[in-house]
């Protein structure tokens, strides 16, 4: 915990460098070469076949099984069905989540791409890894009516396992990628896990640190789990209810349809430059405060000797503006539980209004407390109680 604190009084200013990514924002396409280009790359309409994302995409890839959308967008009065793209006039959708007991698939469905690095990651040099992320209800549902007709019920999911995946080597387009994960699975070298959620009509910024084990000059992109162990924000017995009627329906008209698809842009891949502090709120997405730093025995108002921490605290979360964290109270099973409760709601507001009152942005940061209910120590001794007495940073998007 002491480590925690000296790091806190760090420098937190991250400083990034040139994004590595080929063509991280689709704008640009390849060369024109009239005997590749068979099909056309129409504005404002989803892709329907991987050639042209092979095709119109400058140093991206799929597999000739999948057909994953390059959506083009000049302006939103002409594409009145699709979100504008973060930046530009293209953007990529992928469909993360598609059960084979759903469709037509004896595998489940998920679309993956390969982006191009513009020269290999340096051997233990950490980078930073990010893409942006948008979705709403419509945007799978008009995907699938358009392949299968209306006659299908569609129900639209938030899903999780957004992988990356580095490799040395180009992909093979007439892989069955999905088929060969049932034999022989690759995993990606990071994973976001939860399931991803952006607020209606936003993009959302999901990002990594990876340092580098060998000289990668790809990455492949998208689901590589199967959606029977992928994270949706369907309730048991709503995902059970679903999948037993599927199961037991031969006539996939009949079928209700689950599928996650998103948009997504600006995928970068940089040298990272931060310091301690980011690189532990960008990796293990938690940082734990002990409340004898900030608070004298049961008060809740903050001590002189709180704010440097809690000023390198907000100047990381000023230079890792994608992050929205929880600051949560918590404290040792000492006194009533009532009394407990509210001194961990008063904690945790304190620290949220002066990280505020430093910059940081509503929007980015929330707080709420614990009381006694999440112990991370035995409260049998006075070394796990004054580990249980804490304030926690906690990266909730």
């Amino acid at each position: 915990m002491y480590r925690i604190f000296l790091l806190l009084l760090w420098s937190s200013t991250a400083v990034f460098s040139q994004n590595y990514v080929l063509n991280g924002g689709f704008e640009r396409e390849p060369a024109p070469d009239t005997r590749l280009r068979r099909y056309e790359a129409t504005p404002c309409m989803y892709s329907s076949c991987p050639e042209i994302v092979n095709d119109y995409a400058q140093g991206w890839k799929t597999y000739y099984c999948m057909t994953p959308d390059l959506l083009i967008v000049p302006d939103t009065a002409a594409c009145s069905t699709l979100p504008p793209p973060r930046r530009g006039k293209r953007m990529l959708g992928l469909i993360m989540y598609l059960p084979f007991q759903d469709g037509k698939n004896d595998t489940d469905y998920h679309e993956l791409v390969q982006g191009t690095l513009a020269k290999p990651l340096d051997v233990g040099k950490t980078y930073r890894v990010w893409c942006w992320v948008r979705t709403d209800d419509s945007l799978g549902a008009r995907h699938l009516y358009g392949v299968y007709g209306r006659s299908g019920k569609v129900r639209p999911v938030r899903c999780g396992n957004f992988g990356f995946f580095f490799s040395k080597d180009p992909i093979n387009p007439k892989e069955n990628f999905m088929q060969s994960q049932s034999s022989f699975p690759i995993r990606p070298q990071l994973n976001w896990e939860e399931v991803v959620d952006p607020p209606p009509g936003e993009w959302r910024k999901i990002s990594f640190l990876f340092t580098a084990d060998q000289a990668y000059k790809y990455f492949l992109f998208g689901n590589f789990f199967f959606d029977a162990v992928t994270p949706i924000n369907l309730s048991v017995d709503e995902r059970g209810s679903i999948e037993a009627h599927n199961l037991n329906t031969p006539d996939w008209p009949q079928k209700t349809a689950r599928i996650g698809y998103y948009c997504f842009d600006d995928f970068v891949v940089e040298e990272f430059k931060g310091n301690e502090l980011t690189r532990t709120l960008l990796e293990k997405k938690s940082l734990q405060l002990e409340a004898a730093v900030l608070f004298d025995v049961g008060q809740a108002v903050l001590k002189p000797g709180a704010r440097p921490v809690l000023d390198s605290l907000a100047a990381a979360l000023q230079a890792l503006p994608e992050l929205c964290v929880e600051i949560g109270g918590h404290t040792d099973n000492t006194g009533a539980d009532a009394a407990n409760q509210a001194l961990s709601e008063h904690r945790a507001r304190a620290v949220c209004q002066y990280l505020q009152e430093k910059g940081i942005a509503e929007r980015q940061i929330r707080w709420r407390g614990y009381g006694e209910t999440q112990p991370i120590a035995g409260n049998d001794t006075d070394a796990g109680r004054q580990k249980n007495r804490r304030v926690e940073c906690r990266v909730v998007q």
